[in-house]
């Protein structure tokens, strides 16, 4: 009910397998060896094609793709990630155990209000069997604050959820009423500087949560992308690190599109020090 995309690009539709390996291996071929797969909702990908295959059979066919090192997934919506699925994540060394989980909220009213199924009891359970069967994987999400409707009651128990989960990353964003959504309409829309008030709480909460994770990292061997080098620092990502939106890892040595070995040294909040290995 908060999102205008589908107005105007429509109902999700899934290219064709053979379509998707095809740029893959055009990207791999060029060197690109991290690869990010995205849509609306990735999970429910086949949903809407005649012939049969879901996002696990998309992924066995994609995976083996010469060059192609890592395999990133965006957008998973809890109700469409089945056991399969974070099966296969765990067991297929392209894909990363990074599980970038589609959430928005915590409260089953706001998030019947959004038209999202579910609450926070059942996402803490995902996250439970997420970790069971991939226990270094790494968790994100993003939340919707200050929706219609949203009370300090909400907000707090978006806030225990959100110390509970323990996600490695989390943003959150001020709800924005998009033209044409029925979001837009609903009453009790909330004042600008509460939804600011309500940010800066839970954005201390998640700060705390990972800086704590990357801390554990301290220690760690962990194969890195070198995404780029200025003034003779180098700047990567672990498979725990999305592009753009976490942090990185600097480095003492590297060139641009090398994968290398690397043991953390240090935690800086958000950001991770490593040496290379020889």
């Amino acid at each position: 009910t908060f999102c205008a995309i589908p107005s105007f690009r429509g109902k999700q539709r899934s290219r064709a397998p053979i379509n998707i390996r095809t740029e893959i291996e055009q990207l791999a071929s060029n060197g690109v060896g991290e690869v990010v797969l995205v849509a609306q909702d990735l999970a429910a990908y086949g949903r809407d094609l005649d012939s049969p295959g879901d996002i696990t059979d998309l992924l066995r066919f994609v995976t083996d793709v010469e060059g192609l090192r890592r395999l990133r997934l965006y957008y998973l919506y809890p109700r469409e990630i089945r056991p399969g699925l974070i099966e296969e994540m765990a067991s297929n060394p392209v894909i990363v155990d990074y599980f970038d989980l589609s959430l928005q909220h915590a409260t089953g009213h706001l998030l019947r209000a959004m038209k999202r199924p579910g609450d926070g009891a059942q996402y803490l359970d995902l996250i439970e069997r997420i970790r069971d069967v991939a226990p270094a994987a790494a968790t994100r999400s993003s939340f919707i604050v200050g929706f219609p409707g949203e009370t300090d009651d909400d907000v707090e128990e978006l806030a225990e959820f959100v110390r509970a989960a323990r996600l490695d990353w989390a943003g959150f964003f001020p709800y924005s009423a998009e033209e044409g959504t029925p979001a837009a309409v609903l009453p009790d829309q909330i004042d600008a500087e509460v939804k600011a008030e309500r940010l800066r709480y839970l954005h201390e909460i998640q700060e705390e949560i990972t800086t704590a994770a990357n801390a554990d990292q301290v220690g760690t061997v962990t194969e890195v992308l070198i995404d780029q080098v200025e003034d003779g620092v180098a700047v990567g990502r672990s498979y725990r690190q999305a592009p753009e939106i976490d942090g990185v890892i600097v480095l003492d040595s590297g060139a641009p599109g090398e994968w290398v070995t690397a043991e953390i040294t240090a935690a800086y909040g958000t950001d991770l020090e490593a040496t290379v290995k020889a």
